[in-house]
């Protein structure tokens, strides 16, 4: 006859425990003992010397960086532009500069340094004008030119101004300061200008004097 033997479940005493636990905080302790020194030490130097490393990192950072001015940096500056369109009878013109700058409440108004307008008529010929600075309105095809303003001909014709306004789109300009330039008629002076049809007829407005190649003069009164 068999017998069968029952073992009932191993239990480990309270002492082996304690012992066990013991055992890993001795071994926690130990290894506390040797991190918490090296990383004191560590923390120390690092104090020690980190003014002379942010001393170092600002320099490379900031060394070659140019200081930004807040109004240049709401500006939008482009070099050598060129604008182009054509007018109400399908003319072509173009606008240049050497620089224009734009900000970001004129969105619709471009400042222009040494502007030169180009306009080509339905003849075949051109005029051409030129400034020390002007302003151009894009979307209204509209251009002030200031300073020195010149206006020449491929006729031969070169008048000068202080100012004049030139309607792209209509192939117009208007100067209300002093004129004065020479051409094939001879020499002119007047109070102001008007060029209609891109300078197919030329109006001098205010009182003017003409001095012919004939060398006769003429008078002409508005």
């Amino acid at each position: 006859m068999k017998g069968q033997l029952d073992i009932g479940p191993l239990h480990v005493s309270g002492q082996e425990r304690r012992t066990a636990s013991l055992r890993r905080y001795s071994r926690f302790v130990g290894v506390a003992k040797r991190i918490l020194p090296a990383t004191a030490l560590a923390l120390l130097l690092l104090v020690a010397v980190w003014p002379r490393i942010q001393g170092s990192i600002d320099r490379v950072r900031f060394a070659h960086m140019p200081k930004i001015d807040v109004n240049q940096a709401r500006q939008v500056r482009m070099v050598d532009p060129r604008y182009t369109g054509v007018d109400h009878d399908n003319r072509p013109f173009v606008v240049t500069a050497d620089a224009a700058t734009q900000t970001a409440k004129a969105d619709d108004a471009i400042s222009l340094d040494s502007p030169k307008a180009d306009l080509a008529t339905t003849g075949g010929n051109w005029d051409e004008l030129t400034a020390y600075v002007g302003l151009y309105q894009p979307q209204a095809q509209k251009l002030d030119l200031f300073g020195n303003v010149e206006l020449y001909q491929d006729k031969g014709n070169a008048l000068r101004s202080d100012s004049v306004t030139i309607n792209m789109a209509q192939g117009t300009a208007i100067s209300r300061d002093p004129v004065e330039g020479e051409g094939t008629f001879g020499h002119i002076q007047a109070q102001g200008l008007r060029v209609l049809d891109r300078g197919q007829t030329i109006i001098f407005t205010g009182h003017a004097v003409l001095d012919l190649n004939t060398r006769t003069t003429a008078k002409a009164t508005p």
